[in-house]
């Protein structure tokens, strides 16, 4: 429970969210799919303010300029850059380059490195429960004239369901995913099935947020996508690194925003001799 004058003010701060806020196009859009929500994301990524009239493009860039949404958009500039290192590790090593998102929403980061690499022969399948973010995804891909990306509905914490993808790919990536969750059982299990499907020589790229300045702002005042009220799971680094090795990946790379918030780890299978 907050003390009563927070309290007050983050009553405030909600109340101005739900009502002028809805001028901002983000704003609306977080309130209809979750602010976490797979849409809102891609949204922050795009970073180009819209709302109704002037008003409203100028709360939308507000709202884009916060810290939290600054540091998503360097943690998508790192995270492509751990995919194009993990496409030439692969490379390297003879393998075929196929990419699994586990979680991918729109996946608009994975569908910008294969339209920057333009290599046909590298495949990758998105994965997500929400059939909305896959069919934004498949009109992302149409728009840039990709053919080599594939989308399938599929639930990230489910080990059998990530053990049946076929072919067995060779990157998998799960990012701004583990973070929404406080169960390290549901992460184990989404781990150990990202940990059988990949191949012997394959790589994981995984995200962590071990610290957050809005985070008691956005549990009081923002919702996920279940409606629920936002609560984030801040892990320690060393925390998620020990998941991530329970399970037999060794890190081997991380990058981190300017912000220190979201770090991009890039995790080998098996131990580097």
């Amino acid at each position: 429970p907050a003390p009563l004058l927070k309290a007050f003010n983050f009553g405030l701060q909600k109340l101005a969210m739900k009502t002028l806020g809805r001028l901002s196009k983000g704003i609306r859009l977080g309130w209809e799919t979750g602010f976490d929500s797979g849409k809102t994301v891609d949204y922050v990524y795009e970073n180009k303010a819209r709302g109704l009239g002037p008003l409203g493009k100028i709360i939308d860039r507000a709202y884009l300029d916060t810290t939290g949404w600054k540091g998503i958009r360097e943690r998508g500039i790192n995270i492509k850059s751990c995919i194009k290192e993990a496409i030439g590790n692969v490379k390297d090593s003879g393998k075929p380059v196929r990419i699994m998102d586990v979680a991918a929403g729109p996946g608009r980061y994975v569908l910008d490195v294969l339209k920057e690499v333009s290599d046909s022969k590298i495949t990758a399948l998105l994965r997500d429960r929400d059939t909305k973010n896959l069919e934004a995804g498949r009109k992302i891909a149409e728009s840039i004239g990709l053919d080599n990306v594939k989308f399938e509905q599929g639930d990230a914490f489910n080990t059998q369901s990530i053990l049946g993808v076929t072919p067995k790919p060779s990157i998998a990536i799960v990012s701004g995913l583990y973070e929404l969750f406080p169960d390290n059982q549901m992460i184990l299990a989404s781990l150990t099935g990202i940990a059988g499907v990949i191949e012997d020589i394959g790589y994981l790229i995984y995200t962590c947020q071990p610290w957050h300045p809005q985070v008691e702002m956005i549990a009081r005042t923002l919702i996920n996508r279940d409606g629920d009220p936002w609560i984030m799971r801040r892990r320690t680094q060393a925390e998620m690194d020990e998941l991530i090795r329970s399970v037999g990946f060794e890190k081997i790379n991380m990058k981190i925003d300017s912000y220190g918030i979201f770090t991009v780890s890039l995790a080998r299978k098996g131990r580097q001799k």
